[in-house]
This record gives C-alpha cells, sequence and structure tokens, in this order.
C-alpha cells in the first residue's frame, strides 16, 4: 500500500508544521485515487495546542465541501510532532478509532531534528492497528523519512 504525495505538497505541510512550531499544526490532504492533488491547514483548536490536535470543525466541514464540488476526496489527515517522532501516539491511534475515522491515511511530520523534518505515513485499523505506508512523490520513495530512488534495489 501506498499514498502518492507530490513535492509541492511535501513541501507545504512541512512549512505548516514549521510556521506553528512549538504548536502542533493539522490538516487534511485531497485527492483521487490515493494520489494528492491539494493539501488544506485546519486551524487547532485544541487547547493544549503543543502536544495535541483537533481539527477546527467548521473550517474543516468548508474544506470537505470544497473538494466535494472538485470531485476529490479527504485522502489523508496530517499533523505533526514538535517533540517526538513521527509515529501515531496512543491518543492518535485512539482517536482514530473512536471518531471512525480510519479509511484516510494519517501523515505525519517529526521537527525532533529542526533541520531534518521526517514525514511518515499510516493506516490505522478499526481495531487500532497501526501501518506503515510508503509515499511515492514525484518518481521517489519516501520511506521512513528519508528519499529513495525506485530505481535502487533495497
Amino acid at each position: 500500500m501506498q499514498l502518492t504525495i507530490p513535492k509541492r505538497q511535501l513541501a507545504e505541510i512541512i512549512s505548516h508544521a514549521y510556521e506553528t512550531d512549538p504548536e502542533e499544526c493539522c490538516g487534511v490532504l485531497f485527492g483521487r485515487d490515493g494520489t494528492i492533488l491539494l493539501s488544506r491547514p485546519i486551524p487547532n483548536v485544541h487547547r493544549n495546542r503543543i502536544s495535541r490536535y483537533m481539527m477546527d470543525p467548521l473550517v474543516l466541514l468548508q474544506a470537505e465541501r470544497e473538494a466535494d464540488t472538485r470531485g476529490e476526496q479527504l485522502t489523508a489527515i496530517y499533523h505533526c510532532h514538535t517533540y517526538s517522532q513521527a509515529y501515531p501516539s496512543e491518543i492518535d491511534t485512539k482517536n482514530a478509532v473512536e471518531s471512525g475515522w480510519t479509511d484516510p491515511f494519517y501523515v505525519l511530520i517529526s521537527l525532533v531534528e529542526k533541520t531534518r523534518p521526517v514525514v511518515r505515513a499510516f493506516k490505522i485499523t478499526d481495531d487500532g492497528q497501526v501501518c506503515e505506508v510508503t509515499i511515492k512523490t514525484d518518481g521517489e520513495q519516501y520511506i521512513g523519512g528519508h528519499l529513495s530512488d525506485d530505481t535502487q534495489s533495497n
């Protein structure tokens, strides 16, 4: 399983993470057939934005309506971890399962090393299992936060 995120959208979500640092950013990625076409930052309205996120529901609803008119679907939810690795926390996983939002991919940006952000993608199943997926971007794979040329063997 893989998710295709063009470099432009990767740059946009990383920039969003830097803009909100030290608070967590959040947003959604819209696309078709597992390919991201648009990133949309959503304000984080959680009272503890340093270590948690909650998307503004009205802005999220508006973004979803706009995507529907373009024939796009909510493909992924993204947020950053400013002090921990790019891996869903127990709370992230619990929130995904309890909210029923297990269809979208979850894209996490880690800013633990401020000069080397790491981006990883995951699927969270209905029973709370976390499975990493490969991010493909403009002919390259972004595996575990690092670009690798598709022509190289593993």
